[in-house]
């Protein structure tokens, strides 16, 4: 039988008593800062000493020392007092209808418009969520993060559909473009072709978009003359921009770059082409009108500002870019 922390008397009140008096030097100043006697000071710091059966601070000095073992309590008990604060707090978000804290991981090219307007959804209380908290990161670290309990939700270009431990909704399905320097006028009919004139410039193989890239190449047995490789679209289009190669992409990839006033030519995908669906992916059965709320506030993104953003910039590109109907 495993053996009770707390006997007789309450512990954690017994833990705030001792820090107030270690961090105060004193049981007199303690006991002025929590409005309680000198006497009921004494008392707890005894139960405490006899719970532990170690003193806790050195009596024949003043001001009142830490012994080692209250030293040790201290460091221990501020954690726990905290903790302990944290999860009332939490429980009664919860018990009000919403979540103390959401960490939401978002794909880069996205964070710049969603993030603003969840962080007003929290405000207004459209979204249950009191706090947010925002990751970026690598697309192929998100199902690691899910199960480890990192983060709460993702959006992502995986839906990680063979992990049954998942619930996922698609929001929109894009085709990739191919992007080449300016000096590209013609129409690019095959792209053995054009690697043949310029290398290919890719992301890196610890992204989503560069593995998937390098597996649609090999499916249709193309050796191409590889070049650079780049995890940040920002800086891939950058080189193209600087005549260095041509590379594929996808509309939301280029929304920065284009914005940023890049110069470079955007072509059809040859047949066959590609696309990748983005989505919100969670743990399954966790949160469901969290996650109801948080789509949402999503599509509203997505109809309003992205998919208006993208006609601005570049509207030949406005039929690679579909938002999904909800389900």
């Amino acid at each position: 039988m495993i053996e009770p922390v707390i006997r007789d008397f309450d512990f954690l009140k017994s833990l705030e008593v001792f820090v107030s008096v270690a961090d105060a030097g004193g049981m007199t100043a303690a006991a002025g800062q929590l409005g309680i006697s000198q006497s009921a000071i004494s008392q707890q710091i005894k139960l405490l000493e006899a719970h532990f059966r170690a003193p806790l601070f050195h009596r024949d000095i003043r001001p009142l020392r830490l012994t080692p073992a209250g030293q040790l309590l201290k460091n221990r008990a501020t954690s726990v007092l905290l903790a302990a604060r944290e999860m009332r707090d939490e429980v009664r978000h919860v018990a009000a209808g919403r979540l103390p804290h959401l960490r939401i991981a978002i794909l880069s090219t996205f964070a710049r418009y969603l993030v603003p307007t969840i962080l007003d959804a929290t405000m207004n209380r459209s979204l249950i969520a009191q706090h947010v908290t925002v990751i970026r990161g690598l697309t192929i670290n998100h199902a690691q993060d899910l199960n480890n309990r990192d983060i709460d939700v993702a959006f992502t270009s995986d839906a990680l559909e063979d992990i049954d431990a998942f619930d996922h909704l698609d929001l929109i399905q894009e085709s990739y473009v191919v992007a080449t320097p300016k000096s590209v006028t013609t129409r690019v009919r095959d792209l053995k072709t054009l690697s043949k004139a310029q290398p290919f410039l890719g992301y890196s193989g610890r992204t989503q978009s560069g593995q998937r890239i390098e597996r649609h190449l090999r499916r249709l047995r193309l050796d191409i003359q590889r070049g650079n490789a780049f995890e940040s679209s920002s800086d891939l289009v950058a080189a193209i921009s600087h005549g260095y190669g041509w590379s594929i992409l996808t509309p939301s990839q280029l929304f920065d770059p284009l914005e940023a006033g890049a110069e470079i030519a955007i072509h059809e995908m040859p047949a066959p082409g590609l696309s990748r669906t983005l989505g919100l992916v969670w743990r399954k059965r966790e949160m469901p009108d969290a996650m109801k709320e948080l789509t949402d506030v999503c599509r509203t993104v997505l109809q309003d500002e992205c998919l208006p953003r993208l006609r601005k910039l570049a509207p030949d590109l406005v039929p690679n870019f579909r938002i999904l109907d909800a389900p």
